[in-house]
């Protein structure tokens, strides 16, 4: 059976990415986005809105790029995997979430896509391979 494990999400940074390196120099930027998806109307007739909040974490240029480029509020397009991540919290407890490992991302022109200016695959800020990522 075939698997694919491939994410798309447009949205705008809910906090200033932050940035950090691995002893061995790795680049990590660990950044959350907000995504709003319209659900219908209320009562009134005004638009409802649905908004998820996703953790982002992103490797090696490509962090270093989101950390010198954005911050909270800006707006980002982005390629990535889902990735389920459990850990215990500093008193015992078990925690788990889902997060998006970044592949590939695009700058966003707040005017509108139009005016995106595409990172790709063949560019220098290519994403990482899994072997590349520490865990």
């Amino acid at each position: 059976m075939a698997n694919l494990n491939k994410i798309f999400l447009m949205g705008n940074l809910t906090r200033d990415p932050e940035l950090r390196f691995t002893p061995s120099g790795l680049a990590i930027a660990n950044f959350g986005i907000a995504v709003n998806t319209p659900i219908g109307k209320d009562e009134s007739g005004n638009t409802k809105q649905e908004v998820l909040f996703i953790d982002v974490v992103a490797f090696k240029k490509q962090a270093e790029t989101i950390s010198e480029y954005f911050k909270k509020g800006s707006p980002i397009f982005i390629e990535g995997r889902l990735r389920y991540r459990t850990w215990e919290d500093n008193n015992g407890n078990r925690r788990s979430k889902h997060e998006v490992t970044l592949n590939n991302f695009q700058f966003i022109s707040s005017k509108g896509a139009s005016n995106a200016q595409n990172i790709d695959q063949d560019s220098k800020y290519q994403g990482t391979e899994d072997e590349d990522i520490p865990f």
